[in-house]
């Protein structure tokens, strides 16, 4: 890929594969803001001491800018999370997860339209036109031949506002590892200490459910308290070794790869029109990129 070197393509790879995971963790707990807030803290107490050392080693002390960028980025990551839950709790996996990823480059793009007055080349509009298309075609499946099958509305409504939640958080971070030069795990460590100080009032006001969630869902804790840092790290650092408009477009492979895991993991129905829908999507996200 013309413009990232080798090691940020494995990164951003790398990162994709490990979010589709965590991703796949979090779906099989649908567990709301109690889970939430347990995985963040272990996030913290996982990957301080290396965010320490970091913040030791680089010297300089941050500035407002990074301090306004981590409150912002803090902000859009918990409001992400949380549609994300709700989206898990209403949607298919196969559904909410590639709408979640795909979307996020298209409401980007149209807020750039709507707010900045840009005018998208002809790339970009078969871009969006593409993406449109994913999504209908992976929306629209109502599965008329199974009974029981729950409608797809609720997972494309939460996934497109966790989509739009993930365009928020990407154009922050992403202008702040090009332009402040912000080590990356300090960044998004006092990220995860902010967000989970920011939920924390409410988690706490319910130890029984806490207790609850730990026991029920202590490895899906874990497992996404671990991983979704280190798959956002691994991005994080590909930004500040490629540009934007190629790490962006890049890491959505993992759209692909959660519908997958969703049809071999959660045995959800994936037929062709859903990977039909992932593929226009992809397509859609790299024209973008390509129009830039």
């Amino acid at each position: 890929m013309h413009g990232m070197d080798p090691i940020a393509l494995a990164l951003v790879l790398g990162g994709a594969s490990l979010h589709a995971t965590w991703n796949l963790f979090a779906k099989k707990a649908a567990a709301g803001l109690p889970f939430i807030w347990l995985y963040d803290l272990l996030s913290v107490l996982v990957f301080a001491p290396f965010a320490l050392w970091a913040w030791r080693g680089a010297g300089a002390p941050l500035g407002p800018a990074a301090w306004a960028a981590i409150a912002g980025s803090s902000v859009a990551h918990q409001l992400y999370a949380l549609a994300l839950q709700r989206g898990y709790r209403e949607g298919d996996f196969s559904v909410v997860y590639p709408v979640a990823r795909g979307s996020g480059p298209l409401v980007a793009v149209l807020a750039a339209v709507a707010l900045l007055g840009e005018r998208p080349p002809a790339a970009a509009w078969a871009g969006i036109g593409a993406i449109l298309l994913g999504i209908a075609l992976i929306s629209g499946l109502r599965l008329r031949g199974r009974r029981g099958a729950r409608p797809t509305g609720p997972g494309l409504l939460w996934g497109l506002l966790t989509g739009a939640m993930i365009a928020t958080y990407t154009v922050i971070d992403g202008w702040t590892m090009g332009r402040l030069r912000v080590e990356p795990i300090v960044y998004y460590v006092l990220g995860l200490a902010l967000r989970a100080t920011l939920l924390a009032p409410l988690a706490l006001r319910d130890t029984p459910a806490l207790r609850e969630q730990w026991r029920r869902n202590a490895r899906a804790i874990v497992a996404v308290g671990v991983l979704s840092p280190l798959a956002y790290l691994m991005v994080l650092y590909a930004m500040g070794r490629a540009p934007l408009a190629y790490v962006a477009p890049a890491r959505e492979l993992s759209l692909l790869i959660g519908m997958l895991l969703g049809a071999w993991v959660l045995r959800e129905p994936v037929g062709p029109a859903r990977l039909l829908g992932a593929g226009a999507m992809l397509a859609g996200v790299v024209l973008l990129a390509l129009a830039r």
